[in-house]
């Protein structure tokens, strides 16, 4: 597999043995390391240049040339809470900067504990978006009716605690739900799965992959494998 992924609420780490890619921009914040200390190249800011570790700002065009080694990603969303961002650079320093063999489990972790939600409101509002299928109401008047909340009240309160606004959680939420299919034995056809996560059509989560990873649905499909988020893998 050239891919090992963990998706999370509005933050995604790829760990993969290869790196090449067209030029593209994506929504996401951007870390690049490798782990094995050799440079890679890429193309960024309308030059190429070498780099052991890169931050790559959303919406920032750039290309990773064709090369081999050890590398890790981190994508974050771009409308995450700052103190969430903070919080990750935190962490990124600690497990993965300048470390050969990163435990990547205990970065999951610890990845996973940043999203600790201390208001029951909120929690009874994930637990209602998590169970509710395919297409139902997620919107914020009607979770906030459902947790006595005023939509501003709500949807302030729900960024603070999760770190990321209900529209892009619900987004990643949708993502996830991709995630878990493809990890099943028989995975579905595309269109099936793109139906089921709540997408258009086929190629709406295919767009919605490459904006996310920079990666084609078909790659991710063929050459990955994927993690819950308490970093057991799932395929």
């Amino acid at each position: 597999m050239n891919h090992q992924i963990y998706l999370s609420h509005g933050c995604a780490v790829l760990k993969s043995v290869s790196l090449h890619t067209g030029i593209h921009a994506h929504l996401a914040h951007q870390w690049t390391f490798s782990l094995d200390a050799q440079p890679f190249a890429l193309w960024l800011d309308e030059h190429w240049q070498q780099a052991t570790e890169i931050f790559i700002p959303s919406q920032r065009p750039h290309q990773f040339a064709e090369q081999t080694g050890q590398f890790l990603t981190v994508l974050i969303d771009a409308d995450c809470t700052l103190q969430y961002q903070s919080q990750l650079q935190q962490l990124l320093q600690r497990h993965i900067a300048g470390e050969s063999s990163p435990d990547l489990p205990a970065f999951l972790l610890a990845l996973t504990a940043l999203r600790q939600i201390s208001d029951g409101r909120i929690r009874q509002a994930l637990a209602l978006i998590q169970t509710a299928p395919a297409g139902s109401d997620c919107s914020a008047n009607s979770l906030a009716s459902a947790v006595a909340l005023s939509p501003g009240r709500f949807l302030h309160l729900f960024k603070a605690q999760t770190g990321v606004p209900l529209r892009k959680y619900l987004r990643w939420q949708k993502l996830l739900r991709v995630f878990r299919a493809l990890a099943a034995p028989q995975p579905p056809a595309f269109t099936e799965l793109a139906l089921q996560a709540g997408f258009y059509d086929a190629a709406h989560l295919a767009n919605e992959i490459r904006q996310s990873f920079g990666l084609a649905l078909s790659d991710i499909v063929h050459n990955s494998q994927f993690f819950q988020d308490d970093g057991r893998q799932n395929r």
